[in-house]
């Protein structure tokens, strides 16, 4: 069970309210494109060590992985990505069309 921030401010269990919820998508998608920017490219595994700790603790380790699909899938469909690799062995780069600004549609 977790908490209201009123209740995480009366007790004093700030840090631990902070690190249950959980932060906007853009936040993570910032993330993603940013690495891409600076590396060019980033596997499924780079994007998961990316990621991982800054998900909400409130998460099971399956439902970081579905957020980690969900958001590179999101960002797929809305131009700012692509796999350059195969489906086996993703490749993840800054399409094209991708300014470096994510934008996730609100879908």
């Amino acid at each position: 069970m977790f908490v209201a921030a009123r209740v995480a401010s009366a007790t004093g269990d700030r840090a631990a309210y902070i690190k249950t919820r959980a932060l906007d998508d853009t936040f993570y998608a910032k993330l993603i494109t940013d690495y891409l920017e600076v590396f060019g490219s980033a596997s499924r595994r780079d994007i998961d060590e990316l990621l991982w700790d800054k998900l909400s603790d409130g998460l099971t380790d399956d439902q970081k992985t579905r957020k980690v699909t969900a958001l590179l899938t999101k960002l797929k469909r809305d131009g700012a990505i692509r796999n350059a690799g195969g489906r086996s062995r993703p490749a993840w780069v800054l399409s094209d069309l991708s300014k470096g600004t994510p934008t996730l549609s609100k879908e």
